[in-house]
């Protein structure tokens, strides 16, 4: 199963440089997307932010969030069940890594998720959390 942080999740909705390689990737899967609420909230604010950086209209932001939720609806993705108290447990003890690899929580909380759904793949644009996420053995989707 293909697990794309907030950053690939993201390119899926606005056109930037690493957009072409994510769509490929998500198109030869079979699976809905596996997301969760903290990623959807993620996204949707990161949607908003390009407005406020002038990259996009609010009108283009909106029309990109109701999209998300179509695709939802569709069943493009899903929300798998997780044991909230396990996800923290993973959380606090790859946060150990931080001294070293220099992770935030965000980056903490989507590689610890993506194993506790047992993802098979992570695809993400952050360098720190792609360390992290090979840390513990999950496959890198490598990008051009």
């Amino acid at each position: 199963m293909l697990y794309l942080d907030t950053s690939a999740l993201l390119k899926l909705y606005i056109r930037e440089q690493g957009s072409e390689a994510v769509q490929s990737r998500v198109v030869s899967q079979d699976h809905p997307l596996p997301i969760w609420e903290i990623q959807k909230a993620e996204l949707i604010n990161a949607l908003r932010l390009k407005v406020f950086w002038k990259e996009i209209t609010l009108e283009q932001a909106e029309t990109q969030v109701a999209l998300f939720e179509n695709r939802l609806k569709r069943g493009l993705y899903a929300f798998p069940e997780i044991d909230r108290n396990s996800l923290m447990k993973c959380v606090l003890r790859l946060g150990a890594e931080t001294p070293r690899l220099g992770c935030r929580t965000m980056d903490i909380l989507h590689v610890a998720f993506a194993l506790e759904i047992g993802a098979s793949e992570f695809l993400s644009f952050d360098q720190r959390q792609n360390a992290l996420a090979a840390h513990t053995g999950l496959k890198l989707t490598p990008l051009p």
